[in-house]
């Protein structure tokens, strides 16, 4: 307890104190109090206090948040259960806020993932130990969302300590879950009020290595979802993210590229081509016309090598990324910038490397989409 109500003295004195002096003192006693064996228990016992202000609950969940981090190792191994519990007492306790609080005690709890293999969870792992939760305590939803959307986010958070094998295998674990965790997020659809922050979940998921079908993405409610919100009168930001990532992914080599995931490209190509308009729309927000320029920036930089072919279906997206290129905003027009140098390296590439091997001029048909290309490209950067 006199621990507990030294560190309470001494944020007061790193918020409120007036000499800078004493500022800088309480300010490193409490980073040497972090590093502390001691710094578990009483943050932990911070958090559950009633009395505790807002001050004292950030500062302890990040604390708790950074030892799950660095330091879990430290503790014995019977420690996790009740660890775990408390923690999820927390989520419960904070699952409208404060916000920074929450987030510090979700990301803790998602370490606590990547240390701990799925068996220790129960059947499942952590995600359908999360699934249990969620269906047994559907008022805490809010906070366990934001749990589903870190949790793939700390497979690439190297501040955690864990061993190489276990982090790869943490991966490999929440992957094998991926339709698990979808199947919860189109549940939690229904709740009209939580869908910004199911499809920030979604995007988050989307980043794993997962491999999921694109015929199966497709068709999804998910995907369907983050469609529709981009004809809002204010596009989501989270569907934004959505479609980006599925984007990269339809293209990425790893996935198998752009032929096996066309029916992915077909559906998500004509909705975003449908944006077109917005860009020269004076009306529309201006984070609404840089997240559609995003967009097509997006689908320039993974559908380069398709657009090279000049193709009637390319020229559609070249056009629409002159017009991105011509904004007269700078940050908006620059978004382009890696597309056309990808696209110059490509058919210059393409023309040379012909001309090497066959020591001849290309074909008229050969050469066709690549000349439609550069003139298209001409009327912004004449040369």
């Amino acid at each position: 307890m006199e621990l507990q109500n030294t560190v309470k003295d001494a944020l007061n004195a790193l918020y409120h104190h007036p000499d800078d002096a004493v500022r800088m003192q309480a300010d490193r006693w409490l980073q040497d109090f972090q590093r502390t064996l001691d710094a578990w228990q009483v943050a932990d016992n911070l958090l559950h206090d009633a009395t505790s202000n807002l001050e004292t609950l950030i500062f302890c969940s990040q604390t708790l948040r950074s030892k799950v981090q660095r330091d879990f190792e430290e503790l014995p191994s019977e420690a996790f259960r009740p660890l775990r519990d408390s923690l999820n007492t927390l989520l419960k306790k904070f699952h409208k806020g404060p916000p920074k609080v929450r987030t510090q005690i979700s990301i803790a709890v998602a370490a606590l993932a990547v240390y701990v293999p799925a068996e220790d969870w129960g059947d499942g792992g952590i995600v359908n130990w999360l699934r249990d939760e969620m269906k047994s305590h559907p008022e805490y939803i809010p906070g366990f969302l934001e749990l589903l959307t870190v949790l793939p986010e700390e497979v690439y958070n190297y501040k955690i300590a864990a061993r190489p094998e276990r982090r790869r295998q943490f991966e490999k674990e929440l992957t094998s879950q991926m339709e698990v965790a979808l199947s919860i997020l189109t549940a939690c659809l229904s709740m009209n009020e939580l869908k910004e922050q199911v499809l920030e979940a979604f995007a988050s998921w989307l980043r794993l290595k997962h491999g999921i079908p694109g015929s199966v993405l497709a068709s999804h409610p998910l995907l369907h979802t983050a469609l529709s919100s981009l004809n809002a009168e204010f596009i989501s930001e989270a569907s934004v993210n959505v479609i980006s990532e599925l984007i990269h992914y339809s293209a990425a080599g790893s996935s198998g590229g752009a032929a096996v995931h066309m029916p992915l490209i077909q559906v998500i190509v004509p909705q975003v081509m449908s944006l077109k308009a917005h860009l020269k729309d004076s009306s529309k927000d201006e984070e609404d016309v840089k997240a559609i320029a995003r967009l097509f920036a997006d689908m320039g930089d993974s559908y380069v090598e398709l657009i090279a072919t000049g193709s009637d279906e390319s020229m559609l997206i070249v056009n629409a990324l002159l017009e991105v290129a011509s904004h007269p905003e700078y940050y908006i027009a620059s978004m382009t910038f890696n597309f056309w140098h990808s696209l110059q390296v490509i058919l210059t590439k393409g023309i040379l490397i012909y001309h090497l091997v066959m020591r001849r001029p290309l074909k008229l048909s050969e050469s066709g989409g690549r000349m439609l290309l550069f003139h298209h490209m001409s009327h912004l950067y004449p040369w």
